[in-house]
């Protein structure tokens, strides 16, 4: 197994939470980047990878809670494994399909990760922040699929122009 893509992947992910975090949020709503890497290795990957590489991702996340580091990587482990075996039972072929995971497995980690910071007001945040910070993990994630499954191509926007 290369290593060196997933070193990447965590650095991606720890320069996005330190220094480009504030910078694409959208009035304090903020694409997940982490579980969206999360989800695209568990999507491709296999599952040995998808597990390990989501437990050190919730570990990179959380460096900065020291106390819920912990249940971090075993919230993003978790939502990994999840996302495999659900790509293993379903046809996830069509662009529909991975976006409903990525949907579902990012409204979980915000809701399971917002339970355990143990935010006051639950239902305020899921209104303001998870679900509007869900969706654009999702345009985010469509966006990304549509030029990983070749629908969108530097070709096909330079002929549109």
């Amino acid at each position: 197994m290369n290593l060196i893509p997933y070193a990447i992947y965590l650095l991606l992910v720890a320069f996005h939470e330190v220094v480009f975090r504030d910078l694409t949020s959208i009035y304090g709503v903020t694409i997940n980047v982490p579980i969206l890497l999360v989800l695209g290795v568990a999507l491709y990957k296999s599952e040995r990878a998808a597990v390990w590489f989501g437990f050190l991702v919730g570990l990179v996340v959380a460096a900065s809670r020291p106390d819920l580091t912990g249940w971090y990587g075993l919230v993003t482990a978790m939502v990994a494994g999840l996302a495999f075996h659900i790509r293993e039972r379903l046809n996830v072929e069509s662009l529909t399909s991975k976006m409903l995971i990525v949907f579902v497995g990012t409204l979980v980690y915000n809701v399971v990760t917002a339970m355990i910071e143990g935010l006051d007001g639950f239902g305020y945040h899921l209104y303001r922040l998870l679900l509007p910070g869900t969706l654009y993990t999702v345009v985010i994630a469509w966006i990304f699929f549509m030029f990983k499954e070749g629908r969108v191509t530097i070709q096909k926007i330079k002929a549109m122009f």
